[in-house]
């Protein structure tokens, strides 16, 4: 019973450490640091499930322009774009990086759509107010 119980003990430990490595995900994926305004033009695919541009040997993620299709007239898979925007390189994926697009042109018309500048954009971060923290406004 004693030899279970030790079994079980380590076990646990061995999880408990394993578990509490730093995954990169989500935000903290990428690093506001490490962004750069770059300009990229190539044909719209669905790449890993998500609507990216392959340009060079990069892949871009736009999750942005997910946002937009059925609203931007002739956006879909196949169209031939220009994007600008800030790259965010993804650590557990050289080849890939997310783009965080401020300007769009799609038949010769430009779409600008926003100039939140290197960092994550509104909505990310903490809100603030008289108590401050996380739940300050809320």
């Amino acid at each position: 019973m004693k030899k279970l119980a030790f079994i079980l003990v380590a076990a646990l430990a061995v999880a408990g450490v394993a578990s509490a490595q730093a995954v990169p995900w989500g935000p903290y994926a990428y690093s506001a640091d490490q962004t750069k305004l770059v300009k990229v033009d190539g044909k719209l695919a669905l790449i890993n499930g998500m609507i990216g541009l392959s340009a060079g040997d990069k892949t871009y993620y736009t999750p942005m322009i997910t946002r937009l299709v059925g609203f931007v007239s002739g956006l879909s898979e196949g169209s031939s774009v220009k994007l600008e925007g800030y790259e965010y390189p993804l650590a557990y994926a050289p080849g890939y990086s997310m783009l965080a697009v401020t300007k769009l042109t799609l038949n010769g018309k430009d779409y600008n759509l926003g100039s939140y500048g290197p960092g994550f954009g509104p909505g990310y971060g903490m809100h603030g107010g008289p108590r401050g923290g996380m739940w300050g406004r809320w």
